[in-house]
């Protein structure tokens, strides 16, 4: 509609209309809108009625509207008296118009099959006036839509919305409407109004998640204070009374035998009594350092949760992409826990890896020394007290971090339902959550799930939305750094966004989006990442140096039958008061530390083997059923049971891996106790000499982990772009995936309802559903890399695309 100069005459109560004269230039004339000029208009109304520039429209003339009345020009709105101050003249107006420039938004023009009317004579036809009857609120509604575009303009840059301008404030004269036809107006706009491409909020949920209590304990909404059975109170007290006894072990063994001449007599080697003393210690020690890696491990899997559960933390984001779901080094001091304030967990995650050294220690606690004994000189098996006083600050120092451990589990709840043991844990946990849109791109790039402005994740009871009193468990964003958010608004709000055509107002087909999608189909990308010491260059490594060391270790064993007939020392081998004797502490101390290395080294294998079967599984071109792939939880297993449960699944490579880590701990057992020094009688001196039972045990061993590194080359599919060894480089892989929508993960009510619902799944008559880990088009329609269903339920087309490992 043209509404040209609009020349209010009178007003009729029962019916308001508006009588069109003729203009060269329309109130709203844009690029888009052209007004023809008639015989009847008048200079002094033209110069009445004040210009507004407005931007540029895109609707057209309406090709259907019909011709007016011949009885529409009879006047029917007298003329209005102007209420505000009187319009400055034409030569102020020009000035103020230079100095003051409109700045406009200006649209493309869309392309139609309709041609707009020009001004050429061919075109140009007298106007009709508007015909009574019509209804003209949409044309006057869609001027308001122009007039207050600003608003939806700066929702696209993502700031506050423009306060609406009161009446008095837009126009200079009164309107001719009434003000609840234009409140009604007003209202059907707001409704209609949206932002045209809203900036990334806090949460990329529409539902803001809200803190929820139940109000009773029930198998629904049980208590969030599950623990591992590796972490409750009677396991973790059955350990304690295990370090007590040996706390006591040691402490009557230095007390009797420093007041009783020794502990027992020595008879020879290879004895009942030699086992006793040379190889039960540390057997004993390494079985406690076993339960030790055990409750180490399933602390590992509970304190990320348990962190973002806690309410005394402001920031926990960090926590996603800091805190390790596994081990993977046995050896180094672990920090992060002291980063994040846990001194508690630090301090017993810190004093489990330094009892590592209890083994060694335990090799060398006992040593034969000759001593009289009622007027009789005998070798007797005596404690070594300086070793044993060390093992006592030791055990002592373990016995206090478990007694904080059990406190603070007791005291500060986990904030799980049950133990998030396999992959289907974690996505039932971040299946409804807020905080996936931070993980955009991190499974090419694990270095962008780094965020820059700290945020909360709180694991916990939630309501969606203040309308529903639906409660579901789950991690959500419940607070943001509000200095650092209004810091970054304020930045964007100088400068528009650069992903915004400021002209269509619509995204920009941006490089990083090509190269992200180009990066999810590169196979360097896809097959990149290895753990290094699986990398093919230290495999190598890895196996000649393990061959060299079992060729010269086997040579040098048996040429001149050394460790049969002995060899000297280079050490003396007189015994203090204590019981210490620099010879025997060498050859005792210094084999088991080598092969409590050489254990531990093989752990972070064992470890990463069993965290990377499951996407071993997803790789291959079939996919992989959910108990083979996502209800798999080699990670959390025992470490027998990993090498029993592989077997049987035919996974052998985990199998056998994860036998040698148990293995190779007979390795310090049988080091630390197979040398010891003899007095030989025929040559009148002392030799150090081995216990050949133990000592082809001990070479069958050796020769056994070093052949095994030829085990460890990892194929393609163990491969995959990044680590995965915190919580946030694994949910990289799923936080598009369209299994967070699938029902088998709504809100599952306990462990077993879980496992029932992923094995009971069915893919039309094809049996259980697969899964497959490689291109998948996610629940933003856009491709990403990860996990999802190989195959829909009701579609035959397969819905990722995973490749052929070699």
């Amino acid at each position: 509609m043209n509404l040209g100069d609009a020349n209010l005459r009178t007003v009729n109560t029962s019916r308001p209309a508006l009588v069109h004269t003729a203009s060269k230039q329309s109130v709203t004339a844009s690029d888009d809108f052209y007004s023809l000029p008639s015989s009847t208009s008048s200079q002094d109304e033209k110069s009445a009625i004040p210009r507004c520039q407005t931007p540029s429209l895109h609707v057209l003339p309406d090709p259907y509207r019909k011709s007016p009345g011949p009885d529409s020009t009879k006047p029917t709105v007298r003329a209005v008296t102007p209420t505000h101050p009187k319009l400055p003249s034409a030569p102020l107006t020009a000035k103020l118009a230079a100095s003051h420039p409109i700045h406009t938004i200006r649209r493309k023009p869309l392309s139609t099959g309709i041609t707009p009317p020009s001004d050429s004579p061919s075109n140009k036809e007298p106007i009709s006036p508007p015909t009574p009857g019509v209804d003209d609120t949409p044309y006057i509604q869609f001027a308001i839509d122009q007039l207050t575009r600003d608003e939806e303009v700066n929702h696209a840059f993502g700031s506050r919305p423009l306060q609406r301008p009161s009446s008095r404030e837009s126009y200079s004269v009164e309107r001719i409407v009434p003000d609840e036809c234009l409140q009604q107006a007003l209202q059907s706009e707001d409704r209609r109004q949206r932002p045209l491409h809203p900036t990334r909020q806090p949460s990329d949920s529409s539902v803001v998640a809200i803190p929820a209590t139940p109000t009773q304990d029930s198998f629904r909404f049980p208590t969030l204070n599950y623990l591992p059975r590796e972490l409750r109170l009677p396991s973790l007290v059955a350990l304690l009374t295990c370090c007590l006894f040996m706390l006591i072990a040691i402490i009557f063994s230095n007390v009797w035998s420093s007041q009783h001449h020794g502990l027992w007599q020595y008879d020879q080697v290879g004895t009942g009594r030699y086992f006793i003393f040379q190889y039960l210690p540390q057997l004993l020690a390494i079985l406690v350092i076993f339960w030790l890696f055990i409750v180490q491990n399933a602390l590992y899997r509970i304190v990320p949760f348990l962190m973002m559960h806690s309410e005394k933390r402001t920031f926990t984001s960090n926590i996603l992409h800091s805190a390790a779901l596994f081990p993977s080094d046995y050896m180094i001091p672990d920090l992060w826990c002291f980063r994040h304030g846990e001194i508690i967990l630090g301090l017993c995650l810190n004093v489990i890896r330094l009892c590592i050294f209890t083994v060694p220690l335990h090799s060398c606690l006992y040593q034969t020394q000759y001593l009289t004994v009622d007027g009789k000189s005998v070798w007797r098996w005596t404690a070594v007290e300086p070793v044993g006083w060390t093992l006592l600050a030791l055990y002592v120092l373990l016995i206090l971090a478990l007694v904080l451990l059990i406190l603070k589990l007791k005291r500060e709840p986990s904030g799980l339902r049950w133990d998030p043991r396999s992959l289907a844990d974690l996505l039932s946990l971040f299946q409804r959550s807020n905080i996936l849109s931070d993980f955009h791109g991190s499974e090419v790039r694990a270095d962008s799930i780094l965020l820059a402005l700290p945020k909360k994740y709180t694991l916990r009871y939630w309501i969606a939305g203040t309308r529903s009193s639906e409660i579901f468990h789950g991690v959500e964003e419940s607070q943001i750094a509000l200095e650092g958010f209004r810091q970054n608004r304020e930045r964007k709000e100088k400068s528009p966004p650069s992903h915004l055509d400021l002209e269509s107002q619509r995204p920009l087909k941006a490089s990083s989006l090509d190269s992200l999608q180009n990066e999810v189909h590169s196979t360097r990308i896809r097959y990149r990442w290895l753990p290094w010491f699986l990398q093919d260059t230290f495999v190598v490594a890895w196996i000649v140096i393990a061959t060299v060391v079992m060729l010269a270790f086997v040579i040098v064993s048996f040429v001149n039958n050394a460790t049969r007939r002995g060899f000297e020392p280079k050490l003396t081998s007189m015994k203090t008061s204590q019981g210490f004797s620099p010879a025997d502490f060498l050859y005792s101390f210094v084999p088991c530390l080598v092969g409590m290395i050489l254990f531990l080294a093989w752990q972070p294998i064992d470890m990463y083997f069993r965290a990377l079967q499951p996407f071993a599984n997803l790789s291959h071109s079939r996919g992989s059923a959910a108990d083979e792939s996502l209800l798999l939880d080699y990670t959390a297993c025992l470490p027998l049971e990993i090498s029993i449960k592989a077997a049987l699944a035919g996974h052998y490579k985990v199998a056998w891996v994860s036998f040698i880590s148990v293995l190779s701990a007979t390795l310090p057992v049988l080091g630390g106790g197979v040398f010891t020094a003899q007095y030989f009688v025929p040559t009148q001196e002392v030799r150090v000499a081995a216990d050949m039972s133990g000592y082809y045990a001990l070479v069958v061993l050796v020769i056994t982990y070093s052949l095994s590194f030829l085990v460890i080359w990892p194929k393609q599919k163990r491969r995959l772009p990044h680590d995965i060894r915190t919580l946030g480089q694994t949910l990289s892989f799923v936080y598009g995936s369209r299994l967070l929508n699938d029902a088998v993960f709504w809100q599952p009510r306990s462990k077993a309802d879980l496992v029932t619902r992923l094995l009971g799944t069915l893919t039309g008559d094809q049996g259980s559903s697969r899964y497959a880990f490689g291109v998948y088009v996610g629940r933003d329609g856009k491709e990403h890399l990860g996990i999802d269903r190989l195959q829909r339920p009701g579609s035959g087309a397969t819905s990722i695309a995973t490749g052929r490992p070699k």
